[in-house]
């Protein structure tokens, strides 16, 4: 299941269809296009509490250090994120429209959050 979010400002609709997909789906998706790319800014909260409800964080051991890579769900269009000069969380991976094609073929299901 792809989500994306194309806008900013989440209902609190929108915030209870992400908690509730991603904990019976976790394989989902979730992609910030265009203006959505300020959501996980005006949302901080939400979006690391999100993160952390359904992180599935992948640990590297690299010489005695633990390396703890991106949650792979969350994704956003870094030249979407480049152009508004939006900065995002390092838990929230950046991924370009070929990959975001790529995600897209993939997945069946889509969600707008627009």
């Amino acid at each position: 299941m792809l989500i994306t979010i194309t806008t900013p400002n989440l209902s609190s609709a929108d915030e209870q269809l992400l908690i509730a997909t991603l904990k019976q789906a976790p394989y989902a998706c979730v992609v910030f296009v265009g203006d959505g790319v300020y959501a996980p800014a005006l949302n901080t909260a939400f979006f690391e509490q999100l993160a952390n409800t359904v992180k599935d964080t992948v640990t590297d051991t690299v010489k005695n250090a633990v390396k703890i890579k991106s949650t792979p769900n969350l994704s956003f269009v870094s030249t979407d994120a480049a152009t508004r000069g939006a900065n995002l969380p390092e838990f929230i991976n950046p991924i370009s429209y070929k990959e975001l094609a790529a995600i897209s073929a993939k997945n069946k299901h889509w969600i707008p959050l627009l």
